[in-house]
This record gives C-alpha cells, sequence and structure tokens, in this order.
C-alpha cells in the first residue's frame, strides 16, 4: 500500500531545517555528494558555532539593493534555449528587446549569449559545452548534468550570493516549494545552484466536461467513476458523441501538464504510476510497479471493454483527441488547469453557448481526490567555476527582476498592452514561478468576484485574469473576439484547485532525484514500461503481463535505481 505523504501547507520539519542551514551560510563540508538535508549533529554544531557570523552577513544583507546595480560593471556570458514560438516587436530579438535591455540597465549588466539554441537542441548544445569545457558564465542544466559538474568542481557555490542579493518576492517563491527546489541543488549543504520553480497545478488533473450539455440534459457533478460512465453514455446517446471519455497513449505522466491522460483513475486506487512514492514501511518504491497499479490496471480495462475509453487510444496522440473533443465529438476528458482556455476555448469562435465545467473527480471512497504532484524544480541554473562575486551578484539580481517580471506578465514595461511578452524573452532559460502560483492568483481574483475583497487589491496577472472573468461573464463572444476570454478560464480552473486543497490527498513523490542508473537504463525500462500497460488496457495481455513487467523492470535496472534513490535520501 502506498504511503500518503501531505505536504500541503508550510514545510516538513527536517526539509525546513535543512533550508535554514543551507542558506544561512553555516558552513558545510566540501564532498560532491547530493544530499536535501545535513545530518542533525553537525547542523546543531555548524549553526552554534557561526552565530556572530550569521548575524554580522544579515546586517550587511540588510543594506543591499536586490534591485540596484551591481557592485562592479559586469557581462555576463550566457547558454540558453531559445524558444521559437516567441515572437518580437519588429527589430527585437531574444538579445535586444524591451524586458533585456530594462534588465540589463538597471543593473548595469551586459548579457552575451554565448549560444542560444532550439529548446530541442539545448541539451545537446550543453552537453558539448561542458565535454569541452567551454562553458559560459551562466547556463541551465538537468540534474544528470549537475551532478557531473558538481563533481568535477565546475560550478560555483551560489550560498552567500542568494542569503545576499535575493529580493523578498524570490525567497518567498522558494519557499512555497517545501524545501524540495533546494533539497534538488544542495551538495554538502551548500546550494550548488539555482533550481527552476514551476506551477504545482501543472501536475493536478482535472475532469473536464461539456456543461452545456450537462445542464441539457440535467446531469450532476461527477464524484465516483459510475458518474464518469454515466455521463459518458449520455452523451453518446443523447448529443451523438461518437467517442467516450477522450484518452491519448500518453496514459500517465511524471511531469504533469498530462492533457487526454487517465492519472487521476490511477490515484483513485491509489496508484501513482511514474512517480517514486513511499510504501506503508517507509521504503521507496515505484509506484508503476505496486498492488495499486495492478488494481487500477484490471479496473480500468474494464472501462475499456465497456467502450467508456474507446480501443484506439493506444495509437492517439494529443492532437488526434484536441481534434475529438473541439469537433464536438466527445465531451469529456482529463487535462490540466489550463486546458480551460486552450483548446477549450477555441470553440467560442464557432459558438458562444459552449461551455466546459471542471472538477476533481472520481474521488476515493472517502470523499478525497488523489493526486501524485509534481517537482517544482527540472531545470538548474549553474555558474561557472572561476566566477567572481559580481557575476554571482548579478545572476540572483537578474533572477529577482526575472520573477518579478513574469508575475506582472511585463505589463509595467510594454509600450503598449498588445506588445508580446513571454518569460523566455529574458536571459536566463529559467521558469522562475511560485509552487501555488496559479491557486493562489485564482482565489485572490475569486475573493474580488464575490465581494471579499476590493478590486485595488489586485495586481499583475491576478487582476489581468479578474478583468478578463468579468468581460467574459457580461459578454463572452464579445470578450473572446478581444481575445480576453483566458483569464476567465483560468479563474474557474485554477479556482476550484484552490478551494478544493484541503479536499485533496496531494502525495509527493518520495524522491524527484535523477540517479546514476537512470541515466543510463531509464528509456529501457520507460518503454517496458509503457508497451505493458498499453497492452493490458486494450486486452493484448491479460494482468499476469504485469507480474512479468515488474520482475523484467527490477532486472534490468530497476532495483539498482531504488537502492540509489534511498542511498540519496541518507
Amino acid at each position: 500500500m502506498v504511503k500518503r505523504k501531505i505536504l500541503r501547507g508550510g514545510v516538513s520539519a527536517i526539509l525546513a531545517f535543512a533550508l535554514t542551514v543551507s542558506l544561512a551560510a553555516c558552513g558545510g563540508g566540501e564532498g560532491s555528494s547530493q544530499t536535501a538535508e545535513a545530518p542533525a549533529g553537525d547542523v546543531q554544531e555548524e549553526a552554534a558555532a557561526s552565530e556572530e557570523a550569521g548575524a554580522t552577513q544579515a546586517a550587511e544583507s540588510a543594506e543591499v539593493d536586490p534591485y540596484g546595480p551591481v557592485s562592479e560593471p559586469v557581462t555576463l556570458h550566457i547558454g540558453r534555449s531559445e524558444d521559437t514560438g516567441v515572437t518580437y516587436l519588429d527589430g527585437q530579438d531574444s538579445s535586444n528587446n524591451y524586458l533585456v535591455n530594462h534588465i540589463s540597465e538597471q543593473l548595469g549588466v551586459e548579457f552575451v549569449y554565448d549560444f542560444s539554441v532550439a529548446n530541442d537542441t539545448y541539451e545537446t548544445k550543453v552537453s558539448m559545452a561542458i565535454t569541452s569545457g567551454e562553458m559560459p558564465d551562466v547556463m541551465t542544466v538537468n540534474e544528470s548534468q549537475l551532478r557531473q559538474l558538481v563533481a568535477a568542481g565546475a560550478v560555483e557555490d551560489m550560498t552567500d550570493a542568494y542569503n545576499t542579493y535575493a529580493s523578498d518576492n524570490l525567497k518567498a517563491a522558494y519557499d512555497t516549494t517545501s524545501g524540495i527546489s533546494f533539497g534538488n541543488v544542495t551538495f554538502g549543504g551548500r546550494v550548488m545552484a539555482m533550481p527552476s520553480i514551476s506551477p504545482g497545478a501543472d501536475g493536478i488533473p482535472m475532469l473536464f466536461v461539456r456543461g452545456d450539455w450537462m445542464e441539457e440534459l440535467g446531469l450532476e457533478a461527477p464524484e465516483t467513476v459510475d458518474d464518469i460512465v454515466a455521463i459518458v453514455n449520455a452523451f453518446k446517446e443523447e448529443k451523438g458523441a461518437t467517442n467516450g471519455l477522450v484518452v491519448s497513449s500518453n496514459i500517465v505522466s511524471d511531469g504533469g501538464n498530462n492533457a487526454y491522460g487517465i492519472d487521476a483513475l490511477f490515484a483513485m486506487y491509489d496508484s501513482y504510476p511514474k512517480h517514486f512514492v513511499t510504501d506503508a514501511d517507509g521504503n521507496i518504491v515505484y509506484g508503476s510497479n505496486t498492488a495499486e497499479t495492478r488494481t487500477a490496471l484490471e479496473e480500468i480495462r474494464k472501462l475499456v471493454e465497456a467502450g467508456v475509453i474507446d480501443s484506439s487510444f493506444v495509437v492517439r496522440d494529443s492532437t488526434t483527441c484536441e481534434e475529438i473533443v473541439t469537433s464536438g465529438q466527445a465531451g469529456i476528458f482529463f487535462g490540466a488547469w489550463w486546458n480551460m482556455n486552450w483548446p477549450l476555448n477555441n470553440m467560442l469562435a464557432d459558438d458562444p453557448s459552449v461551455y466546459w465545467n471542471c472538477y476533481l473527480a472520481p474521488l476515493t471512497e472517502d470523499g478525497v481526490y488523489n493526486t501524485s504532484m509534481i517537482s517544482p524544480s527540472s531545470s538548474y541554473l549553474v555558474v561557472k567555476a572561476g566566477s567572481s562575486d559580481a557575476v554571482k551578484e548579478a545572476v540572483i539580481k537578474t533572477m529577482n527582476y526575472q520573477f518579478d517580471i513574469d508575475q506582472d506578465q511585463g505589463v509595467s514595461l510594454k509600450a503598449d498592452p498588445s506588445d508580446p511578452y513571454s518569460w523566455t524573452m529574458m536571459p536566463f532559460s529559467l521558469l522562475l514561478s511560485r509552487y501555488d502560483d496559479k491557486e493562489a492568483k485564482a482565489l485572490a481574483a475569486l475573493a474580488v468576484i464575490n465581494g471579499e475583497a476590493e478590486e485595488s487589491s489586485l495586481s499583475g496577472e491576478a487582476l489581468q485574469w479578474y478583468e478578463s472573468y468579468m468581460a467574459a461573464e457580461e459578454d463572452v463572444a464579445a470578450a473572446n473576439a478581444a481575445n480576453n476570454v483566458a483569464g476567465w478560464a483560468y479563474v474557474r480552473a485554477a479556482g476550484l484547485l484552490g478551494e478544493e486543497a484541503e479536499n485533496m490527498n496531494q502525495v509527493f513523490d518520495a524522491s524527484y532525484s535523477q540517479t546514476e542508473s537512470m541515466d543510463s537504463k531509464w528509456a529501457t525500462l520507460e518503454k517496458l514500461e509503457d508497451e505493458t500497460f498499453l497492452k493490458i488496457l486494450n486486452g493484448e495481455a491479460g494482468i499476469e503481463a504485469f507480474d512479468d513487467y515488474v520482475e523484467q523492470w527490477n532486472a534490468l535496472g530497476g532495483t539498482d535505481i531504488l537502492a540509489e534513490l534511498e542511498a540519496l535520501e541518507q
């Protein structure tokens, strides 16, 4: 049985303690092994020995302007991924645009891109830079590359720079990750990279249902699998839907944003495929290999047999699923909070009466919504070893600006409201959000909508969402024509996540680490898993194939991976 690990609010005691120590510059060993926390005895001794030094540093930090010019002129050489889908103002590009230029002017920092390549070639470019030894001053890396660089002594310790120069806003954002983000980059008690922060809402699946059809047919909000089955059958019989619950071949995901997946169906059975979780005995296990997952596969197979899930899902990609949904061939699927806007709002142009509802379903017998939670961080900004203190200062201060600008969606810097904006236009290819970002903004907007707060309390993206919501509620067709329905969609979807937070069993991974064996063996293991699960669900193989799969998974390197994860968590 999977042991539930709930971190709804605040920081767990161990992680909080480790984070405090690692960021208070209390020392720590030199070693290169990764650890999310330092041994308690060592931590206490170090904390006592450096109390006076810490107080001095705190006083000095209080005098630092986190948004002020760097202490000396700096040219930052950067390696970055290029978002090829972003548009710029005429004459501007990724190295010369109103966002980059503003940060440069405020800090007195010149940004030079040693390389800026498309996302799909970026990881290869980084590997080449590491192998050649010709690294830029700053670039983002994955966890495997980070481990390699730390072991080689190739990156700078960022602990003191973060402590000294990080803004209150940036620190508060990292606090929302409950210590997980800094646990990923802490080696020997020191912060060796700056982690990205993605919104946790991206990892929580939601059930989207055609609300206009529900109202017409008098259907109640779904809570159970039986309710979902009833909705599917009603849509087929009464609305001519040719498809049931729309599912793609990508049935589960470890990184969230899984439109047309069925992660929520697995989770109802306390099953969390693709995630490393803790069992009842406190051991790390692979969620795809548990008894709960075996049960879930058997039960979901029944939905395929009954036609609730079309058996052709095994060859469908997300594009095909989108076409099925937006063409009216189906009215129910699982997706991410942002699906309420895209692709669903695309349907408004043809028919403004189309309306979608979202739900957290199916619930367990206890009335709880189970969901796995994604890691807050998936990429890490490193600074090349030998870089000056001024370079590290420039890096942290640039991050301060990137976070604040993205929270405002660049509005305060735009010469015209229609000017294009994307966080990928800024110098560092590092997403800096808050783990609770989407829920918090939606709840803030809802407080005003419900008369519990004044509009003046809103700013940045929360204000934009509120204005979009009000415009769409007044005239959705006009709002859609003005391209102003996104916030309306986000308030409804992310708002539900915020309102139902206390009714969720949010299961965090026992470890989000990428081990050495995973670097070489994961592709083989994942292919084995994906093929086996699809065959079981489609009836090409019986449930006994699950047992064979688990045995093969362990033999092909899974046992080694579990042992490595346990060692990392010691």
